[in-house]
């Protein structure tokens, strides 16, 4: 099996904006289903799809693939090492939650603790140890989020600033722009994105791209909007059961990222506890380190 075989979903968000919009729904059927494009026949996925056997023969040779069973070899190599357990398997039972009911409540829980495992299966060690060695070697960490995503992207800041200091957060407003220009390729930029996907976070990770800094996102999946601009892509579950999508999976990688990076950064304890320190000497805290 070719290196290739291991990176087949990363060819696909490499070429997904120069395909047609009946790839573009192979390609994403193939990032949601796995599984399912691993085991069938090629009139079974065309089916599902409403598109003909020979539009996914076309597929697959667009993709740089010798034909369908080809792909299908790739896929199932990524479902063995990637496997998820299926909706109704023993793993999602025993949640929990049982305590709490069968109303909307238990059913939150339930499914952010799914999001979280089906994460946790699609992610690739070696795209998180990319991730944080281009955090480590950056010289500036500039972090971007819109709506609610923003949000994880000012924790985040907050959390790296403590570590290191060298961190901006870039919101869209009208200090966007003067950072964006200070930005060189020794940096690095950290973005958010999640369904609809705000424009501004694109616009800066366009920019961003264009002046060489290196560049990761953690999104919904590897052919969203902002991953064909990237370095790296984390894919997290955020599918909600209300009218707002789950950022707990996206938190949870976020908190990975930060855990390993405050491991790996020299300087992080020594300035975590200076910054500390001068809070406690201006009352920050209710609760207060004595030992100082």
């Amino acid at each position: 099996m070719s290196a290739k075989s291991s990176n087949v979903l990363i060819d696909l968000r490499r070429s997904y904006k120069d395909l047609t919009l009946s790839q573009k729904r192979i390609a994403e059927l193939i990032v949601e289903d796995p599984e399912f494009v691993a085991f069938a026949t090629v009139e079974k996925l065309a089916s599902r799809l409403g598109v003909s056997p020979s539009t996914i023969v076309r597929f697959a040779y667009r993709v740089g693939l010798s034909g369908y069973p080809d792909l299908q070899q790739r896929i199932r190599v990524i479902v063995r090492t990637q496997m998820r357990p299926s909706p109704n398997s023993e793993g999602s039972q025993g949640s929990g939650a049982e305590h709490l009911g069968k109303g909307t409540i238990a059913r939150s829980f339930v499914h952010d603790s799914e999001n979280l495992h089906a994460t946790i299966t699609r992610l690739s060690i070696s795209d998180l140890e990319n991730a944080i060695a281009i955090l480590l070697k950056a010289r500036w960490i500039y972090v971007a989020g819109g709506f609610a995503s923003e949000a994880l992207s000012k924790y985040v800041a907050v959390q790296l600033g403590r570590m290191s200091g060298r961190v901006s957060t870039l919101s869209g407003d009208a200090t966007t722009a003067p950072m964006l220009l200070d930005i060189t390729k020794d940096d690095a930029l950290l973005a958010f994105s999640f369904p609809p996907y705000a424009s501004r976070t694109l616009q800066i990770v366009s920019a961003a791209k264009d002046r060489g800094a290196s560049i990761i996102a953690i999104t919904d999946t590897p052919v969203a909007p902002v991953a064909q601009q990237v370095d790296v892509v984390l894919a997290t579950n955020v599918s909600g059961i209300g009218l707002q999508n789950s950022l707990v999976a996206p938190m949870a990688v976020a908190n990975a990222l930060l855990n390993s990076l405050a491991e790996q950064m020299e300087e992080s304890t020594s300035r975590y506890d200076q910054i500390f320190r001068m809070m406690n000497e201006w009352n920050s805290f209710l609760l207060r380190d004595d030992d100082d």
